[in-house]
């Protein structure tokens, strides 16, 4: 199953989608070589553009910010039996809250504003990830249904209000710019890149939802939920309720997501900022295993590929598109992995020996 690691040894979720990812590089170089082009310079290329200078490397973690937020979105409700497809509509509401607020308070200090932001922010994603959740714990309704409307609703909606109320250029579509007061902190700047405390509040983020899951009533909850709706049933557990909260949970976790965007990096909203954010996340959350420690790390590799995309095509003549590919080859591999580890006998001679120990 895909919404919990704890049912295998841990080493199993650490090999597994190592091998997931190895074999979709692999297919990946062979598109490549199969479509003229030399895999080894992709490599090369794909390597200097994420990691080959300082610039590069501040690139890779800007970008991994918002794929960790994500990630913890959809792997939350994973570890809840839940498939939310839901984070990028979510993370949209959530950068939106944050580019309404911000201007509206010019005069009150950034120690308070910035807290207050990130907060309705979370706020605003929640309410976007518990509607899907209501209706699937009161209705039936199928949440992946469900959240891929919600994702249309939230990014046309945004744009409306970028066209209309919150404009704040006549020229341009986007919001007016958030006062200096409101920004997060830049900890690292390379050129015209910079890099804020927001990579600081996603990894605090995914230590915090590690605790909530591991280590707290709430989390066990969820995780058995997940594992069996009826065993949890059987025990007593509210699934109706843990069913909202999980996903109210993945809904703030995407809000708060979008509004480190905001007051992180770009100062403002305009129509269709992320390049879909939202649906990467599912790709970082399944190299993960859902994994909120994993997830920091599968955010990061993925962010690394997105810094390289001009790399490889300036350098390498690799089309951008390359980087869409490996993450759907990482989604089918993750997919397959236990179907074929089942018929090589790994998983059952895994678990025998988790249970001897």
């Amino acid at each position: 199953m895909l919404n919990n690691q704890k049912e295998h040894p841990w080493y199993f979720n650490v090999f597994s989608p190592l091998v997931a990812l190895f074999f979709a590089f692999f297919c990946s170089g062979l598109i490549i070589f199969f479509t003229g082009g030399n895999p080894f310079e992709a490599l090369s290329a794909l390597i200097e553009g994420s990691l080959g200078s300082s610039s590069s490397l501040l690139l890779s973690l800007q970008k991994s910010i918002p794929l960790i937020f994500t990630g913890l979105s959809v792997g939350i409700g994973f570890r809840a039996g839940l498939f939310n497809i839901g984070a990028e509509g979510q993370l949209y509401l959530g950068a939106i809250t944050a580019a309404w607020i911000a201007p509206m308070l010019p005069g009150v200090h950034g120690i308070l504003l910035i807290p207050f932001i990130l907060i309705l922010s979370c706020v605003g994603g929640a309410l976007w990830g518990i509607v899907p959740g209501y209706l699937k714990a009161r209705r039936g309704v199928h949440e992946v249904l469900t959240t891929i409307m919600m994702n249309y609703i939230a990014i046309h909606l945004t744009l409306f209000l970028v066209k209309g109320p919150l404009r704040g250029d006549e020229h341009i579509i986007k919001t007016e710019a958030i006062p200096s007061g409101s920004q997060l902190p830049v900890i690292w700047s390379s050129g015209a890149l910079t890099l804020s405390v927001g990579l600081l509040i996603a990894i605090l983020t995914a230590l915090t939802l590690y605790f909530v899951l591991e280590k707290t009533t709430l989390g066990y909850k969820i995780r058995i939920t997940g594992l069996n709706k009826d065993a949890a049933e059987a025990a007593g557990f509210n699934i109706k309720k843990i069913t909202v909260i999980s996903m109210a949970i993945a809904g703030m976790l995407a809000g708060l997501g979008g509004a480190v965007e905001i007051t992180g990096l770009h100062h403002t909203f305009y129509g269709q900022f992320s390049p879909g954010y939202g649906f990467d996340g599912i790709a970082v959350a399944l190299i993960a295993a859902n994994h909120p420690i994993g997830i920091i790390f599968a955010a990061l590799l993925f962010g690394a590929l997105r810094a390289a995309e001009r790399t490889l095509q300036l350098s390498a003549g690799v089309p951008h598109n390359i980087i869409l590919i490996v993450q759907g080859l990482v989604i089918v591999f993750v997919g397959i992995k236990y179907y074929i580890f089942k018929k090589a006998g790994v998983l059952k001679r895994l678990n025998i020996k988790s249970a001897k120990n």
